[in-house]
């Protein structure tokens, strides 16, 4: 499988979950859908909406750990050859001022520099 269409797919919210589902799950595996390996596990499927399923904040360890073990087992059935995994970094200094979460939000970079200002600016 190659993998196309720029950043190709990245966490735009923290949770296992994001990539599971459009880009692993059988629901993905068909055509115009983003699981472009078609790959496609009934099981791991299963154990993903047992997983979704928690939604008790006093499982999360139990939840993560389910999700650990979902993509282990991915991992050994190798629907993919991954070739890298990119880092992106944001600088900002005390100086500058602007929502906080432009400043650490992947989908942002490069960051809308239109609601960034400095602090001592007059």
């Amino acid at each position: 499988m190659i993998w196309s269409g720029g950043m190709a797919w990245i966490a735009d919210f923290p949770d296992p979950s994001n990539f599971y589902g459009p880009i692993l799950g059988c629901a993905g595996a068909v055509p115009g859908g983003w699981n472009w390996a078609w790959y496609c596990n009934q099981e791991l499927d299963q154990k993903a909406a047992e997983a979704d399923a928690m939604t008790d904040p006093a499982k999360a360890d139990e939840r993560l750990a389910l999700w650990r073990d979902i993509f282990v087992q991915i991992m050994d059935d190798a629907p993919w050859a991954p070739v890298f995994n990119e880092q992106r970094f944001t600088m900002k200094a005390d100086r500058l001022g602007g929502p906080d979460a432009i400043f650490v939000d992947p989908v942002h970079i490069p960051v809308n520099y239109d609601v960034v200002y400095a602090k001592d600016a007059q």
